[in-house]
């Protein structure tokens, strides 16, 4: 690892993930990053970050300020639109026997990430040329500068720019849910469970990080944007009873956004993770829907998995070792969204009918069988 000069592109959780990683390990890198340092990590919302994540941190003495900035979660609750709980899941099975599973801002877990690396990141910079030059990677940035390295990693997002630089579009292909919404913050709230609302043509979650709760709410794209968010909103809140006062507030505090952020639902997943010494990373390589709340985890748990196999090659076989963190990444990853797509189904329908059987059908499951292989990869 100490002869390897990396490029890392994208200090998201992946990029800066992988970069504390490496830099234990004794190897060089630069990461580059398309935000300016002054507007950079002023935007995300909330993450939960399964075991598989936060083992991670363990490994990089990081565990005490991610459990400070962070809060444990011990329900998940599934409602119906009015905000009768239909079913709640115990997440104790997680939190005693794999590691505590946690809700947390995503600036500040980018910002825990970030610390005694940020004088690497080059921000404002993106990737304008990638080109084969022997056994390294020459690289061409947006500041007129021309590198060469052993590695190039693009962390660079669910639109990856590098990847479409390397990558033809055959190789790569979205799934759209066709399903959107609004985020937005409920300010000075505490709580410890996962609270979602499941409609027809509407969904509501809430979900908990440090002193506040993240608000999301949603529907078909069609809908929402024939409706926009405060005619939306109130159409969801004729349907609420009065007493749940929470679900009240949240709705209030969406409709007095001033910049309403419209996220839309849909994912990624490339056929082939490398081209010679490029590799995608995260969202890059295969992203996720937030229905599973995993992409975060999954990124963190494959930037240490590729960490793990470049600390047992050398440059003369760094491909090969890519080749095994593949053999060993790719399915594992995959399997997950699939679980993401299979609740995203369960959450997204629009049939009052559809909707009804399966707030009825819900009931006789458990949170394992609603994600059986996140289950299994947990398990090992």
């Amino acid at each position: 690892m100490k002869e390897l000069n990396v490029l890392i592109v994208g200090a998201g959780i992946a990029g800066l993930t992988f970069a504390q990683l490496i830099k234990r390990r004794g190897a060089k890198f630069k990461i580059i990053e398309k935000e300016d340092k002054s507007t950079f990590n002023r935007s995300g919302y909330m993450l939960g970050l399964l075991p598989l994540g936060g083992r991670v941190m363990n490994e990089l003495d990081m565990q005490t300020e991610y459990f400070a900035q962070s809060t444990e979660m011990s329900t998940y609750e599934i409602h119906n639109e009015k905000g009768d709980l239909n079913k709640a899941f115990s997440l104790d099975f997680i939190n005693q026997q794999y590691g505590s599973y946690r809700g947390i801002e995503r600036k500040k877990l980018i910002r825990i990430l970030s610390q005694n690396i940020e004088g690497e990141i080059r921000y404002g910079t993106t990737v304008t040329a990638i080109e084969e030059s022997g056994d390294l990677v020459q690289v061409t940035s947006s500041a007129n500068k021309t590198e060469k390295f052993d590695l190039v990693i693009a962390a660079d997002g669910i639109h990856s720019g590098t990847r479409e630089m390397r990558w033809k579009k055959e190789e790569y292909c979205y799934e759209d849910t066709n399903w959107g919404g609004w985020v937005g913050w409920l300010e000075k709230t505490t709580m410890n469970a996962y609270k979602e609302y499941w409609g027809a043509s509407s969904f509501m979650g809430l979900y908990p990080v440090k002193s506040k709760v993240g608000i999301f709410i949603g529907g078909p794209n069609e809908l929402l944007k024939k409706l926009g968010l405060i005619r939306f909103v109130t159409s969801i809140k004729k349907e609420i009873l009065p007493e749940y006062k929470l679900l009240h507030h949240a709705l209030d505090a969406l409709m007095s956004l001033k910049k309403p952020f419209y996220w839309e639902f849909h994912d990624c997943r490339t056929k082939t993770w490398r081209k010679r010494k490029v590799l995608l990373l995260g969202d890059a390589a295969c992203a996720f829907l937030p229905t599973a709340g995993v992409g975060a985890s999954m990124a963190m748990d494959s930037a240490a998995a590729l960490a793990d196999e470049l600390s047992r090659t050398d440059k003369a076989h760094l491909e090969y070792g890519l080749d095994l963190y593949i053999k060993r990444q790719k399915e594992r990853v995959e399997k997950a969204q699939e679980d993401s797509r299979k609740l995203g189904k369960l959450m997204f329908v629009k049939s009052n009918l559809i909707a009804g059987i399966r707030d009825y059908a819900i009931r006789f499951y458990s949170i394992k069988e609603m994600a059986k292989n996140i289950s299994k990869i947990m398990d090992g």
